[in-house]
């Protein structure tokens, strides 16, 4: 996929036209069964006006599709790859293959983020790395040696970094981390880095400060809001971030930009997370963004990813079945609730994905045989063990089932997944393949897309893992 020059000079009179000197970006995780061609993640972008990518990993496989676009790229360097990267030739092959030579074929990478929430205690805590800032330095070399100095480098870290606490000027660093954090937060500001930010308010609201969930909305109806001193807070979002500010500021860096690398609203698998509230969140976000206001102590433009493109069906779950729902589009490329990219506020659904080629309309169901329930619950385990029933879970949208619908639930997850091979549907001559479909109320049997994957091996093309 390529744009074309009138594209090109349409895409950036839009951002120049619509008075917004913020840019509103999405992240893109690729941990789905049956993933989007990259063409058609390129043909999304562009059709729906977002200028700019988070790529969750280096991406380096497909990432020669966004040449020529303008679309500018943030790529980003696993934990699990640091170790190897504290070698400096190591390093320097890596920044070679993974970000000089797409530059060379024309990819616009601006940013590389070393590690993703290296220190968290919740999420991610156990892909910790504190060898970060070694290598944070180690890449800067890299870059600056090949002429690269234009591409930022800096590290994404969520909330759990601070210390919780109920104002945000009393937040700090956490004690375990704070020297690391130091360190961190010094090379950003020599290199004229951002301090890069994940937030997702539904956890923040619910799990860790206990508030109303009202509070996670900007629309915020519930009368709770907190002050703190002369500044009173009626949402999550700026709370959140004045409190990683007032952080940064007590580390002796004021004026250090904060950029939000992933922001989103769940749509399944967790209490309140439903396309209505998702809808509603992002609505007020992106109002938010084109207001320019900031917060009271970072007022002005903000830049923001929302997180994500599209739901990853294949994402741990250790923190959450909601892990796997937080895409703006479905996994077959179809938009979930209405969203307006380009921030001109319209009330209108983002365009769909082009050229997307469905499996044929059959699902696997149980066949209602409870002579040995035993059995039935084995498959139903061995199903959700390897394919993805979040749906099931309490709070979810497939939550409501009866006993004979769960069980199809679960059995046809497994035989999408397996590309709807006959063999992935017996579960012991308990499973039957039909062709008309059982999908109930709010609660969508889906069938999956025929993937990337699929398409390069039918082309004859060979996919880097």
């Amino acid at each position: 996929m390529r744009l074309t020059i009138l594209g090109i000079i349409m895409l950036m009179v839009l951002f120049m036209t619509s008075g917004v000197n913020s840019f509103v970006g999405i992240t893109w995780g690729r941990m789905q069964t049956q993933q989007l061609s990259p063409a058609m993640v390129v043909d999304l972008l562009l059709q729906n006006k977002i200028p700019s990518l988070r790529l969750m990993t280096s991406g380096y496989d497909i990432i020669e599709v966004f040449a020529a676009t303008n679309i500018s790229i943030s790529v980003t360097m696993g934990n699990s790859f640091m170790y190897p990267a504290k070698r400096k030739d190591l390093a320097y092959n890596w920044v070679n293959e993974r970000i000089k030579s797409p530059i060379n074929k024309g990819v616009n990478i601006v940013e590389l983020t070393i590690g993703s929430e290296p220190f968290s205690n919740t999420f991610l805590k156990k892909v910790s790395n504190y060898e970060v800032v070694n290598v944070l330095k180690i890449m800067r070399e890299s870059l600056d040696a090949m002429d690269l100095g234009y591409v930022k480098t800096t590290t994404a870290h969520g909330m759990d970094v601070l210390k919780v606490s109920k104002f945000p000027s009393e937040a700090d660093f956490r004690d375990d981390i704070k020297k690391e954090m130091l360190e961190s937060v010094a090379e950003f500001n020599r290199t004229g880095a951002p301090f890069v930010l994940i937030l997702f308010p539904i956890h923040f609201v619910k799990d860790i400060l206990k508030y109303p969930m009202e509070f996670a909305f900007f629309d915020n109806n519930s009368g709770f809001t907190i002050e703190d001193g002369n500044v009173t807070y009626t949402n999550a979002v700026e709370l959140m971030i004045d409190s990683v500010a007032w952080a940064i500021k007590k580390a002796g860096y004021p004026n250090m930009k904060i950029r939000i690398a992933q922001i989103g609203w769940p749509t399944d698998g967790y209490l309140h997370a439903n396309v209505q509230n998702a809808e509603r969140f992002h609505r007020g976000l992106l109002k938010f963004i084109v207001s320019q206001k900031g917060t009271p102590l970072k007022p002005g433009p903000m830049d923001i990813y929302l997180h994500s493109l599209c739901d990853e069906n294949i994402f741990g779950t250790m923190f959450g079945t909601f892990q796997r729902h937080w895409g703006i589009y479905r996994a077959d490329g179809h938009p979930k609730y209405k969203i307006d990219f380009s921030l001109q506020g319209h009330d209108k659904y983002p365009t769909q994905a082009k050229g997307i080629v469905k499996m044929p309309n059959r699902w696997c169901i149980y066949n209602g045989d409870k002579s040995n329930l035993e059995l039935v619950h084995k498959n139903y385990e061995l199903a959700c063990q390897a394919a993805d029933c979040t749906r099931l879970e309490q709070g979810g949208s497939c939550d409501g089932l009866n006993f004979d619908s769960k069980m199809s639930y679960a059995w046809n997850a497994f035989f999408q997944k397996n590309k709807q091979q006959v063999k992935a549907c017996d579960f012991d001559g308990l499973g039957r393949i039909v062709a008309t479909n059982p999908s109930e109320k709010n609660c969508e049997f889906p069938i999956e897309i025929l993937s990337y994957q699929d398409q390069t091996v039918q082309n004859g093309m060979k996919l880097r893992i």
